[in-house]
């Protein structure tokens, strides 16, 4: 094991891209991340299906042969110049890489990808304003995955990778579950914020010294953190809050709700801190 670096850390990281998202932020910021970690990358590139293209519902005949003829045509060409981008960033960071081409993948074959890394990287949630896409549905990759993904906003620069983090935490399986998969990040940060907000937790579960225990937990681990016991009853929005107020590069916290048959539905948490967030999130469930 080279040295500095510690046990148990991430050895493989999938990040999923597709053909008119940005492309290369995501791209360089896996590479940096997996250039930390010494970890092996896969760039997995989704092909959307010609239904979900704007308009194409409408297409008959020659038009739909036509309109079909232009989306493979568009679909290769963005495949290839992100394979080209890819394959020139892995070279220049001298990490272990693999290219990825899912086609005609949805649910469980695409989420694979996911469950063979330790990692998964994907793109902003689904928001109102933007259309339906194989990957923009990201909440797929945190509810059937099993791993933890890491939601990166579009534009976020590669060197911000988890010096200052804010973690949130109410005492529940999933938010110890994000803590544990979370532990390469946290203990390579400057700074962990443990933010805990009693009030919307009610039943007292926390205790009497709200996160307190989870501290200690964390540092036994080595994580240099700060326990913030927040006002308020809205979790999702003192967690936001707190990132913007302490600058933070990582927002950690566990997934809230349960899968239905082909959409994944929230609690208020989750949703609030998904729907706002202009920080890097890592979820698990």
């Amino acid at each position: 094991m080279p040295p500095g670096l510690p046990s148990g850390m991430p050895k493989d990281i999938v990040v999923f891209i597709e053909a008119d998202e940005e492309r290369a932020g995501r791209l360089a910021y896996a590479a940096a991340l997996a250039q930390n970690w010494q970890a092996h990358l896969i760039a997995t590139f989704v092909a959307n299906r010609l239904e979900l293209t704007p308009g194409s519902g409408f297409a008959r005949g020659g038009a739909l042969e036509a309109m079909l003829r232009q989306h493979h045509t568009t679909t290769r060409n963005a495949a290839t110049e992100a394979r080209t981008l890819f394959d020139r960033i892995v070279a220049d960071t001298g990490i272990s890489g693999e290219w990825r081409l899912s086609d005609h993948e949805d649910g469980e074959s695409l989420m694979l990808h996911a469950r063979h890394a330790s990692l998964a990287i994907v793109g902003p949630p689904l928001r109102p304003t933007r259309p339906a896409r194989m990957l923009s549905l990201s909440e797929d990759v945190i509810f059937a995955s099993g791993r933890p993904t890491l939601l990166l906003p579009a534009g976020w620069p590669s060197h911000r990778i988890g010096r200052r983090i804010v973690v949130g935490w109410n005492g529940s399986r999933e938010a110890a579950t994000s803590i544990a998969l979370a532990m390469p990040f946290l203990t390579a940060a400057d700074v962990v914020h443990l933010v805990v907000v009693p009030e919307a937790r009610p039943n007292g579960l926390l205790g009497g010294d709200p996160g307190a225990d989870m501290s200690r937990h964390l540092a036994r681990n080595g994580v240099e953190v700060v326990l913030e016991q927040r006002p308020g009853t809205d979790a999702g929005t003192v967690l936001l809050d707190h990132a913007r107020t302490v600058d933070a590069d990582l927002l950690v916290m566990g997934a809230y709700g349960r899968p239905r048959i082909s959409e994944f539905v929230f609690g208020g948490t989750t949703r609030t801190v998904m729907a706002k967030a202009n920080t890097p999130i890592l979820l698990s469930r």
